[in-house]
């Protein structure tokens, strides 16, 4: 077969969602992307039709990489925000042609490096991105949390109140044990700013922990100050984000496994394991 590969500036969002349902349509659960879902899914993680690329089968898209721009919050790493092949023209190279288009494109605009995440158990991809240079940063855990165990928080000296990012601090050093991945950055808070769900809790007029979470309930961050742990400020967090949206439990993506606070918290709050990723780097 004949693949010709190109960028995605004359792509439009339905014909990226429709090939990234069809590449994924034979896993274990299918994807089914709607074109409104896929419109913020490309927002969140900071896609660049510049620095995305796709391998045409004629009028087809028969395979994709889809991209940011180097991200000076992440080292200058580029972020692969999605990696595809339509199940019909799988195993003809396309995806190491894809990655040496985008290699290519990433350090002409002075990029450092990429970075991804991959399921554990998708060992065909794993393999193939180690082949491509990658090594695994972190392990990264993905779970739920059922809002039927969220227990109502002890509101003394806690004031909840809703936030905008702009009540945020610029340092969060203190706040977070581990960086978050691109999707749930601040960037990506602000890419969605109008669809998140943002809960403080103040001591003092001291903004002293937030949480934020998507519409669906996915929960971006949760940071408590360092100084003010174990005092019912994150379990209050989780009980307003629980409040906020309508699904049945709460779902974090991409927790770093490494975080013996945070998952300890989670594990309390009754957290049930979904997969497991891998957070991986190629420096260039």
């Amino acid at each position: 077969m004949t693949y010709q590969i190109t960028d995605c500036r004359n792509l439009g969002s339905e014909e990226l969602c429709a090939a990234m349902n069809t590449a994924f349509s034979d896993y274990d659960v299918p994807l089914s992307m709607t074109i409104d879902k896929f419109k913020d899914f490309q927002k969140q993680r900071g896609y660049s039709a510049e620095h995305s690329f796709v391998s045409m089968n004629g009028s087809g898209i028969a395979g994709f990489w889809l991209s940011s721009a180097p991200r000076p919050a992440f080292a200058g790493r580029g972020y692969a925000i999605s990696v595809g092949t339509d199940p019909r023209h799988r195993r003809q190279g396309i995806v190491r042609t894809l990655f040496e288009t985008v290699l290519e494109k990433q350090k002409s605009e002075g990029a450092s490096g990429l970075q991804l995440e991959v399921i554990t158990t998708n060992e065909k991809a794993v393999n193939a991105y180690r082949s491509f240079g990658f090594k695994t940063q972190r392990g990264l855990r993905v779970c739920k949390v059922p809002k039927s165990g969220l227990s109502n928080p002890d509101p003394n000296n806690l004031k909840l109140e809703t936030l905008t990012l702009e009540d945020l601090p610029d340092d969060e050093s203190n706040y977070f044990d581990a960086q978050p991945t691109p999707q749930n950055s601040r960037a990506a808070l602000a890419a969605l700013h109008d669809k998140i769900h943002l809960w403080g809790v103040r001591q003092d007029a001291s903004l002293i922990g937030w949480a934020a979470s998507y519409e669906d309930g996915s929960v971006a961050q949760i940071g408590v100050h360092k100084e003010h742990r174990r005092r019912g400020v994150g379990r209050a967090l989780l009980s307003a984000l629980g409040k906020s949206v309508g699904s049945g439990y709460l779902t974090f993506v991409n927790v770093d496994a490494a975080s013996k606070n945070t998952n300890a918290f989670l594990d309390k709050a009754g957290a049930e394991d979904h997969v497991s990723q891998f957070e991986m780097h190629l420096s260039f």
